[in-house]
C-alpha cells in the first residue's frame, strides 16, 4: 500500500480543507458561506470553528465571521521563513527603483531554481516577458550566477549541467568565472537572455551567512552602466548590503566599504 493510498483521519482532513478554502477568501467567510463551500452541515461546521477559534488558527469578529487567525499566520511564517525577506525588502526595491530610474528586481532560489519574487518597473516600462513567478536560468543570468556562486555545490550542479549540455569546458569555464564573482559578490550579464538588455545583481545574505535572495537592475545595454563602480552599482550593492544586515547578516566583509559611509 501506497502513501497515496493509506487512509488518513478523515476529520483532519476535512479541517484542513476548510483552512484552505477560508485562507482563499479576502475577506471574513460566515458559518452558513463556509458550510457551503465546504458541503457540510452549519452544526458540523459550527464544532469545527469552535476549535479553530480556540487555538488561534482561526479569528470570529463582532459579525460573527471567520477569517485566518494570529497562531495559523505565525506557522506559516516559521515554515517559509522567505514572508521576512518579502516584507523587509518592499522599501528597498522601491525605493531603489526611484532613485536610479531603472527597473529593480529581486529573486529567490525555488524548487526549479531561481525565480522572480519582486519586479518593479522603470519608467521607462523594460518589457522583457517577465514577471512574478518567472523562472531565471542560472548561467546565464546575473542573478543564477550569484546563487551558484555563493550556494553548496549539489544544490545548483544538476542545473548547471542541464543548461550547458554537460559540455565540460563550459561547465569549467562556467566555474571559474563563479570564483570571480564570489570575491567581488557582484554579478553582471550583457544582451546574454535577451538582446540589448543588461542586468547586474547583488546577493543578499541571512543571519546563517547562506544567500538568501539576489536584487537585481535591468536595462537597455546602451544605457545601464553595469561597471562594478558605477552609481548604479554602487546603490544596488548598498541596497543588498541593508537587507542583509535587516535579515540579520553581521559578516563585516559584505561590501565592506559601505560600513564606514
Amino acid at each position: 500500500m501506497t502513501e497515496e493510498t493509506k487512509q488518513g483521519i478523515q476529520s483532519i482532513e476535512l479541517g484542513i480543507k476548510m483552512l484552505k478554502i477560508i485562507s482563499d477568501y479576502d475577506r471574513p467567510l460566515t458559518i452558513t458561506e463556509i458550510s457551503n463551500l465546504c458541503d457540510i452541515s452549519k452544526s458540523k461546521a459550527y464544532r469545527y470553528l469552535i476549535s479553530f477559534v480556540k487555538t488561534g488558527f482561526l479569528q470570529k469578529n463582532e459579525n460573527l465571521k471567520y477569517s485566518i487567525g494570529n497562531e495559523l499566520i505565525l506557522i506559516g511564517v516559521r515554515a517559509h521563513s522567505n514572508v521576512d525577506i518579502d516584507k523587509l525588502s518592499t522599501s528597498y526595491i522601491s525605493e531603489l527603483r526611484d532613485k536610479i530610474n531603472e527597473t529593480v528586481s529581486m529573486a529567490l532560489w525555488g524548487e526549479k531554481g531561481p525565480f522572480f519574487l519582486k519586479w518593479e518597473p522603470s519608467n521607462s516600462h523594460v518589457n522583457i516577458g517577465v514577471q512574478q513567478g518567472t523562472q531565471i536560468k542560472v548561467t546565464q543570468s546575473a542573478t543564477g550566477k550569484l546563487f551558484a556562486a555563493f550556494s553548496p555545490r549539489e544544490k545548483t550542479e544538476k542545473l548547471i549541467n542541464e543548461e550547458l549540455n554537460g559540455d565540460q569546458t563550459a561547465i569549467d569555464s562556467f566555474y571559474n568565472e563563479l570564483k570571480i564573482i564570489r570575491e567581488k559578490k557582484f554579478a553582471t550579464t550583457q544582451d546574454t537572455l535577451i538582446p540589448a538588455i543588461s542586468a547586474l545583481s547583488a546577493p543578499v545574505f541571512g543571519k546563517n551567512g547562506e544567500i538568501d535572495a539576489c536584487i537585481s537592475v535591468i536595462g537597455f545595454t546602451e544605457s545601464l552602466d553595469v561597471s562594478e563602480d558605477s552609481i548604479i552599482a554602487k546603490e544596488l550593492k548598498k541596497n543588498a548590503y541593508l537587507l542583509s544586515r535587516d535579515m540579520g547578516y553581521v559578516e563585516k566583509r559584505l561590501f565592506p566599504s559601505l560600513l564606514n559611509k
